[in-house]
């Protein structure tokens, strides 16, 4: 495990970088990572010095300042050392933390703060996931859209969409009961499943198609 660097430890490494100008042998000397020694040079560029200072108190973050993180991560393609420096996080690693627990479905809380999930309560049936997942593949909506109009949360949509381009109708089965394993299902099964996982790529592409098409058309009618 990394350990905590002083405020005059991180300022020599800084230095000896500058100096010298070699990354993979100041990370070397120092045993820091060159992630970090990069984070540690752009905030003391655009921050100056005092930046670095060890801080002595945690950060609270709240649901609603995690998801908007988050959210600009999944919406805006922003990566996560941008991000950390943008909102003045401790690390890149707390951002990419937050990215992956948001996707895989779990609740985000508020870190030395209220607890407040940011997903709602409403649970959508089988029947509602499938037709949400099938609206955005043959529909050009942005996870947003999708969401506030099927009345969930963005979490919930971005979860749905990408279950169903994964494993087609069979990804977004409630893995709670008793799901037909992976290792019992027939070839039968499997070529059907690869088979709708096939077709929804195919629809995507033709919802883009269309969509051009409508953009093309468009333009000629300008000229």
């Amino acid at each position: 495990m990394a350990r905590h660097r002083s405020f005059k430890e991180k300022m020599a490494i800084i230095e000896h970088y500058l100096t010298h100008g070699d990354m993979k042998t100041t990370s070397r000397r120092f045993e820091v990572s060159k992630t970090t020694i990069h984070r540690w040079v752009l905030t003391h560029q655009e921050k100056g010095p005092e930046s670095l200072a060890v801080r002595r108190r945690h950060h609270t973050y709240s649901t609603d300042f995690k998801e908007r993180v988050i959210l600009e991560y999944l919406e805006q393609g922003i990566g996560y050392l941008p991000l950390a420096r943008k909102y003045d996080i401790a690390s890149d690693t707390t951002v990419k933390q937050w990215v992956i627990e948001y996707t895989e479905g779990k609740r985000l809380k508020s870190t030395f703060g209220g607890a407040r999930s940011m997903t709602k309560s409403r649970k959508p049936t089988y029947e509602e996931r499938l037709e949400i997942a099938q609206y955005h593949a043959t529909h050009d909506v942005s996870i947003r859209e999708l969401s506030e109009r099927f009345d969930v949360s963005y979490q919930q949509a971005y979860q749905y969409v990408k279950k169903y381009e994964r494993a087609g109708q069979y990804g977004l089965e409630d893995r709670r009961g008793r799901p037909k394993p992976e290792a019992a299902l027939t070839e039968v099964d499997k070529l059907k499943r690869e088979l709708e996982i096939e077709r929804n790529k195919l629809k995507k592409v033709e919802v883009e198609n269309a969509f051009l098409k409508k953009l093309e058309e468009l333009e000629r009618r300008r000229k």
